[in-house]
């Protein structure tokens, strides 16, 4: 059991937010879990705040901010546990729930997760057993959390093809046409038509909503995807693939495979080479997937190009090459719900509660 909390760490485990009070006082009640304590304030925007208040119960502390659990041993929550009937969580929380404190919230639910998969609160394979016996319900914000990702891509996609870096760049450096007397010369070959865009692992959530986004364009897509069928990719507008043919023939090629150890380095020094000359590499998946040595030695050429929004280490070391070569973008991690975006999976969240409440179908279902 842990002990009695500092009043410094008391004050950090309550979250300040916009939270209205519950029209609900007598509704099932609802403990919320984050780390730090403070994202339930940036998760949790008013319209989430609003269907929540409409459904359920929710304490709000003497500051006036709702109390975040960061331990479900610790007594200064323990009659909130006692009486939750639903853990609204996120990122952080990973490793919090084990099954004593299970058997500590006899009236729970549900776990509904601001992220992409609600078990990871679990602590232990038994804990979760436990809540699969007991018919606790899950549901996550992964679908929510990958739409900003694929418009990330889709936007990337479409100014890489335009060689809009490059020609910032050029613009920039000249402060004027210079030696761009004929523009079309020099950019004879950029553009979003008579192009490709290849997709690896292209049946994750991103890679579909991606391929939806990009019927709306006259780019020809081809998607490796070994578990999805030619017809099925064709539903989607785009050409099933091999891998090799996706390298091969991408102007742009845009990876959306999950960091799991069979597809580590799956990008090497072979793919990389069977890029087109003037390509572009753009990875907004897990820095994991490529071979780094490769892909520096390949840059170096420059003869390709790269769009990296994560890396391998992340953030990359001080004295990376990466940094500086002119043919790299760098981006710190942000096609994933930032900001604004994360609102959407706090109103998520609130909303799946509603339904459960209501005894309807969970629009995200998570499966044990």
């Amino acid at each position: 059991m842990a002990q009695s909390p500092s009043l410094e760490s008391s004050l950090e485990s309550s979250a300040t937010s916009a939270a209205v009070p519950s029209e609900r006082p007598d509704g099932p009640s609802v403990v919320f879990s984050f780390r730090p304590a403070d994202l339930i304030g940036k998760i949790m925007g008013a319209d989430a705040w609003r269907t929540l208040a409409s459904v359920a119960a929710f304490d709000h502390d003497s500051n006036g901010g709702i109390p975040v659990v960061e331990d479900f041993h610790d007594p200064v929550h323990a009659e909130r546990i006692a009486a939750a009937s639903y853990i609204i969580t996120g990122w952080g929380a990973e490793g919090l729930l084990d099954a004593a404190a299970l058997d500590a919230m006899p009236k729970l639910r549900g776990i509904f997760a601001a992220s992409g998969a609600a078990d990871r609160i679990f602590a232990d394979d038994r804990a979760k057993e436990t809540a699969r016996e007991r018919g606790v319900a899950l549901s996550n914000s992964g679908y929510l959390n990958g739409l900003p990702v694929a418009e990330y891509c889709f936007a990337n996609i479409l100014l890489a093809n335009k060689s809009f870096f490059r020609a910032e760049r050029m613009y920039h450096e000249q402060r004027g046409w210079g030696a761009w007397v004929d523009v079309q010369s020099v950019f004879a070959n950029v553009g979003n038509y008579e192009k490709t865009v290849g997709l690896v692992c292209a049946s994750s959530r991103i890679g579909r909503r991606l391929m939806t986004m990009l019927q709306m364009t006259r780019l020809d897509v081809l998607a490796y995807a070994i578990d999805m069928s030619a017809d099925e990719t064709a539903s989607y507008g785009a050409t099933k693939a091999s891998l090799d043919e996706v390298m091969g023939r991408g102007d742009i090629v845009s990876l959306h495979a999950p960091d799991i150890p069979p597809l580590r380095g799956m990008i090497g020094a072979r793919e990389l080479g069977l890029m087109k000359d003037g390509a572009t590499l753009l990875n907004s998946a897990r820095g994991r997937v490529v071979d780094h040595d490769a892909l520096i030695a390949e840059l170096r050429t420059g003869r390709i190009n790269a769009i990296l929004d994560v890396t391998w280490p992340e953030p990359l070391p001080g004295d990376s090459p990466l940094w500086d070569m002119p043919n790299v973008i760098l981006t710190p991690h942000i096609a994933g719900s930032t900001g604004s975006e994360l609102h959407a999976m706090g109103l998520n969240v609130a909303e799946e509660l509603a339904r459960h409440t209501a005894g309807k179908p969970l629009k995200y279902r998570e499966e044990y």
